[in-house]
């Protein structure tokens, strides 16, 4: 079973599918700035952009 791992951090936000059944990454982490300022639905729409990188939907 693969999740969405996001990592919200002051300088970037990133994100990768990880496989829970293996225990890794399924793909390379994808990297965004961190908006500035980092308001919620700025940092929201973020973490959909790295969703998005990955076609995720869930």
């Amino acid at each position: 079973m693969n999740i969405l791992g996001v990592d919200i951090g002051g300088s970037g936000i990133k994100g990768a599918p990880a496989d829970l059944d293996r225990g890794d990454l399924a793909e390379e982490r994808h990297k965004v700035l961190t908006p500035q300022p980092s308001k919620p639905d700025a940092v929201a729409e973020s973490v959909a952009e790295v969703a998005e990188h990955f076609g995720w939907a869930g």
